[in-house]
Order: C-alpha cells, then sequence, then structure tokens
C-alpha cells in the first residue's frame, strides 16, 4: 500500500470516527443521529472499496515486477 492511499485510508476513518462521536452526542434524537448512521454506512463502503482497489493493484504490482534471475 503506498503512502498515498494509507493516508487516503486515515482520513476517511477519521471522518467516520467524527460522525461515531457525533452519533453519541445525540442522545436518540432521530433526525440527528439519521445523518451520521448514513455518513457511517457511505464511509464503510466507500473504505472497503478503497482497501478491494488498494489489494488489485497490489497485487497487479507484484504481477508485473520484473522475476530476477540467478547466474
Amino acid at each position: 500500500m503506498t503512502d498515498e492511499q494509507k493516508g487516503y485510508l486515515q482520513a476517511l476513518s477519521n471522518v467516520r470516527s467524527w460522525h461515531r462521536w457525533e452519533l453519541g452526542k445525540c442522545l436518540g434524537d432521530v433526525r440527528r443521529m439519521e445523518p451520521h448512521e448514513k455518513a457511517i454506512a457511505w464511509l464503510d463502503l466507500l473504505i472497503a472499496t478503497k482497501k478491494q482497489h488498494t489489494a488489485v493493484d497490489e497485487a497487479e504490482r507484484q504481477r508485473n515486477r520484473p522475476t530476477e534471475t540467478r547466474a
């Protein structure tokens, strides 16, 4: 995983954490809870998709690596 990919995932995780913190402050107010719950669900999907793309990119990089020759 590249530093850029790690940074992107960390940023998404930070935003998700903020929404979870805000959700905890809602104290049962459904009107305030719903947007945070939706944002968390969307961020979960986005993070999972980004991790999947990162794994595919890494596999492709490994496949395209020149093989070392033995002398």
